[in-house]
């Protein structure tokens, strides 16, 4: 399933949790470039799993960063 992120919200929460992206990678096991592109609205949709592990890192619902594309 695919989810499109919420680009300026990604980046509040990553603020909000005092991680640098480099940080955000790194605890959610993602590849530093992803987040970038996540965050500067490159990469619009992303798999669930990505989207779940990034919201674990971030002590936060994977509904509060991310938005379940209709018909996916």
């Amino acid at each position: 399933m695919l989810l499109r992120v919420n680009a300026t919200e990604l980046q509040r929460q990553r603020e909000r949790a005092a991680m640098t992206p480099y940080k955000l990678a790194k605890e959610s096991g993602l590849p530093i470039n992803a987040i970038y592109r996540l965050e500067n609205g490159t990469t619009k949709l992303t798999n669930h799993l990505r989207a779940r592990e990034i919201a674990k890192a971030l002590h936060c619902k994977v509904e509060d960063i991310f938005i379940v594309k209709k018909g996916a």
